[in-house]
């Protein structure tokens, strides 16, 4: 018996506002079915965010019903709610509900509310499917496996647990016990993946661990797996820069089940061989440039198509890697521009969207994400230098203040507005404090915008919100998509 699992679709990420990526996301979801239906699979497990937004554009939905046509009627899809998955609005149907009506999924939910202790789970009755299952039965010539569903429940992961554990063992002593047991939730474990956002610990995991051979997860985009028992495959694309890194993986699990030996430990009578396989996914290649070496603009950007044509070859043998071709034909890469260093002259001379521009025709990129915030000049370290320590200190202690101002006139002496650096680094110093403040970004920007129309009347356009990768989620960004993972383990709220 076989199972393919994969997670974290992300159907209808516009990364980066490209209508290419937002394609990607559909043809490698298509792909990856039928890399999973080569394995012959008895089902197909996907444990939350088959979408990225919660409503729908029409072109979404038609690429999620594309894709999962080409499994056969007589292999379920068992699916269960991710954080993406969810409604933003209080309507009780999402579009998960819709495609287990129409038969393209099972849906399957605990039912956290009827019972004081434990989650109840009804059958799927493929005659009366109504909007989701509790459990699905697949029964074959090796025995009966039974694969319950627990949706999003953010950081009330753990109390919903201990429902579940209580639940998945009254449902057998009700509907008899099956050979082996499969959980499909959607959480990062915390002590598997500290820096991502994990919001349920092992310890959390003991009482399920009594009643489930396999938990198949989802949320975190990095494939891990632990204690023989728990399986996240990581997400078919990369969702970020940060994601596309080489200790990433991305992909798919093949799970064969098999009878067991002497040596199984789980609660079932069959036991799991479980295959990681790599997802057919866009390339993101990283280009790192120190700028310190250089006096000039000019010195700087003739050296920088040295540079490029320098790494042409690494490029070239990192695209033909197979998981990043299509069919026998390389994908145009995403490239991950990153400057470093102290730039020796000023800041405004630095043309980075003319230096994105040829890395962009040189490697024939679909795109190029610029990082420049381990770039700082030389006047600014000068400054941080020379200034005396009565400036900067009273009493032994720091004037951040002091400090900042003389930072921040420093920075808009640099720019395009050193005509009003003053103004300027004052204004920057009171959009510094309403952020610090937890000022909400419209106000932000609104103040921000009404200053910059009374200094530079003829300026035209207001101020935009300008972020360095493509959000996520809200609330995402320090190191891409790490922190929104952090936040979201910390508060419930969205991560992966």
């Amino acid at each position: 018996m076989n199972l393919g699992h994969l997670a974290d679709i992300h159907l209808g990420h516009r990364q980066y506002g490209l209508n290419q990526r937002e394609d990607d996301m559909t043809s490698t979801f298509k792909t990856t079915l039928q890399l999973i239906m080569r394995d012959d699979p008895d089902a197909i497990l996907l444990p939350g965010d088959l979408f990225h937004s919660r409503d729908l554009r029409p072109k979404v939905l038609e690429a999620a019903e594309k894709g999962l046509s080409v499994v056969p009627d007589d292999v379920p899809v068992l699916v269960s709610r991710g954080n993406h998955d969810e409604n933003l609005t209080p309507r009780d149907v999402t579009w998960l509900n819709y495609l287990h009506r129409r038969g393209h999924i099972v849906l399957l939910e605990a039912d956290l509310e009827s019972g004081p202790e434990a989650a109840t789970f009804e059958p799927h009755d493929p005659n009366e499917p109504g909007e989701d299952a509790g459990f699905y039965d697949i029964e074959t010539d090796s025995g009966t496996v039974r694969v319950f569903g627990l949706q999003w429940r953010g950081a009330r992961t753990d109390t919903a647990l201990e429902k579940v554990a209580k639940g998945i063992g009254e449902t057998a002593e009700e509907h008899g016990h099956p050979d082996y047991t499969v959980l499909l939730s959607h959480f990062g474990i915390e002590d598997e993946v500290p820096a991502l956002g994990g919001n349920v610990t092992h310890a959390e995991l003991r009482d399920v661990r009594e009643v489930v051979d396999y938990l198949a997860l989802g949320h975190i985009h990095k494939r891990y797996d632990a204690s023989g028992w728990i399986y996240n495959p990581g997400s078919p694309e990369a969702h970020s820069t940060s994601e596309a890194r080489d200790d990433w993986d991305h992909g798919y699990y093949s799970v064969n089940l098999t009878q067991v030996d002497d040596d199984y430990d789980g609660p079932g009578r069959l036991a799991h061989d479980v295959e990681h396989n790599h997802s057919r996914r866009r390339p993101f290649y990283t280009i790192e440039f120190d700028v310190t070496p250089y006096e000039s603009a000019g010195e700087l950007e003739t050296a920088f198509r040295d540079h490029l044509e320098d790494e042409q070859g690494a490029l070239q043998r990192y695209t033909d890697r197979e998981e990043f071709l299509w069919g026998s034909d390389r994908r145009e890469p995403m490239i991950d521009l990153r400057f470093e260093g102290t730039l020796q002259f000023d800041r405004g001379s630095f043309r980075v969207d003319e230096l994105a521009d040829r890395a962009e025709t040189v490697y024939h990129a679909l795109y190029v994400q610029t990082n420049t915030s381990r770039v700082t000049t030389a006047e600014i370290q000068e400054l941080l230098a020379e200034l005396a320590d009565d400036e900067v200190f009273v009493d032994g202690r720091l004037q951040t203040a002091a400090l900042e101002q003389r930072v921040f006139v420093t920075i808009a002496t640099e720019s395009e507005y050193s005509d009003h650096a003053d103004e300027v680094a004052t204004l920057l110093g009171d959009a510094h404090r309403m952020a610090q403040s937890g000022e909400s970004t419209d106000d932000i920007v609104d103040v921000v915008s009404g200053s910059r129309r009374e200094l530079f009347p003829g300026a035209t356009m207001d101020v935009s919100l300008d972020v360095a990768e493509d959000p996520f989620t809200e609330g995402e960004h320090t190191d891409e998509s790490t922190a929104e993972q952090q936040s979201a383990a910390a508060s419930g709220g969205d991560a992966e």
